[in-house]
């Protein structure tokens, strides 16, 4: 394990992929129920977020804003800012509000924190079981995953907050899944179903299987739709146990251990045959239940394909840019597959890049060209760095976000047995395909 880099001679980022935390923030609120997210920052800006996640998800995607005009910046914006917290609630009842802060709030130092306490110090009887929190997100830190991961913890020491006491009695047979950013749709989807075959109750937050999966619901609402109703977290704190899924949700976790007691478990990744069998150990410990005949089958025939494809595998080259916690999980599977290398770029530091199994530095897609300069045959990312592929010849397969060009990105499944099998049989296809080509 190679210690990462970063290039702080650099002077500029050139095509950058880093995606802003207000993402990753808007992306956790549509995790759930009934929430809404209020950017208060540049409008333009605001609809390249909203713009963004609808093209991935190809849903309508709960969002609303809070424009930043000359008179915010030199009187103070904390009037429009509960102008827009009151109409948001008189026309849509939410149960949950967060507002956002930017990069152009916290410049001006605009206090959106005492603009929520003042707003719901004003409508206390109002409010209900409404709950209104804020943010600060500017885009000058942090990426998607970190904006994902700190959204989740607000809304969760909230809840601890609210819920009150530590001495509830706990169930054995509940499980907290604190999904990460780098899981889609469709693997939260197969981290439940797995969950509940051991018989335990699962409580998934943020929970966005039902509610970015592509499901047809009648009517409109600016509000999400599906996710984790929120007055169901309260049973989060009667859990027997959390498990976290990608070390950024480890704030999230520990704060619900530190509040209740509860302990939790993090896998970095539960993608490759031995994150899945760590996994279904820990569920078989944690239910007393055996595991059921159908993941037995599903790991002989993973078992089955990695002999399949190790031809595919061997000595080839791959190259990726993703966030932190999704190249952990890359580069571990692709290790016990046995790929000749693996190097990647990170859009943002963190302590999991320290881990990865190869060479990997934070930087932008200009970095990501200089890698393949040194011969790669497969390069991994978002639809932003497809472009750089194509420039260099190599063979592209997309992974992470956003994806643009794609259907049903957002319910492949690359968790568990059957997960990895996908994805495996995914990869190398396109190295196939790649060495075809060369070959012509």
């Amino acid at each position: 394990m190679n210690p990462y880099r970063e290039n702080l001679s650099k002077p500029l980022s050139v095509n950058p992929f880093r995606v802003s935390q207000a993402v990753g923030g808007v992306l956790a609120l549509q995790g759930f129920f009934r929430s809404l997210p209020i950017i208060y920052g540049a409008h333009g800006c605001v609809e390249a977020v909203g713009e963004m996640l609808s093209q991935h998800y190809q849903e309508p995607i709960a969002l609303q804003n809070v424009s930043v005009h000359d008179s915010n910046l030199i009187f103070g914006g904390s009037e429009s800012a509960q102008d827009a917290l009151e109409l948001a609630m008189s026309r849509y009842k939410p149960d949950l509000i967060v507002l956002i802060g930017t990069s152009l709030t916290e410049m001006v130092g605009e206090d959106l924190e005492n603009d929520v306490k003042l707003f719901i110090k004003k409508h206390s009887r109002t409010l209900g079981n409404c709950l209104v929190l804020s943010l600060q997100m500017p885009d000058y830190e942090g990426s998607l995953e970190t904006g994902y991961a700190r959204m989740t913890e607000r809304i969760v020491e909230a809840v601890v907050r609210l819920s009150g006491g530590t001495n509830r009695k706990k169930r054995r047979n509940r499980i907290n899944l604190l999904a990460g950013p780098h899981l889609t749709p469709g693997d939260v989807m197969e981290l439940r179903e797995i969950i509940s075959s051991f018989g335990l109750e699962v409580i998934t937050l943020p929970d966005l299987s039902s509610s970015l999966c592509g499901h047809l619901l009648i009517g409109n609402t600016k509000l999400s739709r599906g996710g984790v109703p929120l007055d169901y977290l309260d049973k989060m704190m009667t859990s027997g146990c959390t498990v976290a899924v990608g070390e950024c949700m480890e704030g999230a976790a520990r704060a619900i251990e530190q509040s209740s007691g509860i302990p939790y478990h993090v896998f970095p990744s539960l993608t490759g045959l031995q994150a899945s069998d760590d996994f279904f150990e820990f569920l078989r410990k944690q239910s007393r239940t055996e595991v059921q005949v159908k993941y037995r089958w599903q790991r002989q025939i993973l078992l089955d394909s990695m002999l399949d494809a190790r031809n595919a595998y061997r000595g080839k080259r791959i190259i990726a840019a993703l966030e932190p916690d999704h190249l952990l999980g890359l580069s571990g599977w692709l290790g016990e597959i046995g790929v000749r290398s693996f190097r990647a770029v990170s859009p943002s530091s963190s302590p999991v890049l320290d881990k990865i199994k190869g060479e990997v530095q934070i930087g932008d897609l200009e970095d990501m060209e200089l890698l393949a300069e040194d011969g790669a045959d497969l390069w991994i990312g978002s639809s932003l760095s497809e472009q750089g592929a194509l420039r260099r010849g190599i063979a592209f397969e997309p992974m992470g976000f956003p994806i643009f060009n794609r259907l049903g990105s957002f319910l492949t499944v690359s968790v568990g047995y059957r997960g990895t099998t996908e994805i495996l049989g995914r990869i190398g296809n396109a190295l196939l395909r790649a060495e075809r080509r060369v070959h012509k």
